[in-house]
């Protein structure tokens, strides 16, 4: 999957320069949504727009913090 090696790259450059460490947990954007839309936590998570707008409506996501 193309995206997680990005994100592998990204993450281990900025390891590099950095004490924190980061963990990368790769799942489909429907369990990732289930996940979210349950109350689980997450710094970051990577959906569809319509996903995070759905979760963000429904106070699952912080609003305004899509990028």
């Amino acid at each position: 999957m193309a995206p997680r090696r990005l994100l592998a790259e990204l993450i281990a450059q900025f390891e590099a320069t950095s004490t924190h460490r980061v963990s990368l947990e790769s799942v489909g954007g429907v369990d990732a949504a289930k996940r979210v839309r349950a109350g689980e936590a997450f710094d970051l998570v990577v959906l569809a727009r319509d996903a995070i707008d759905y979760l963000t409506a429904a106070s699952r996501i912080v609003a305004g913090s899509r990028i």
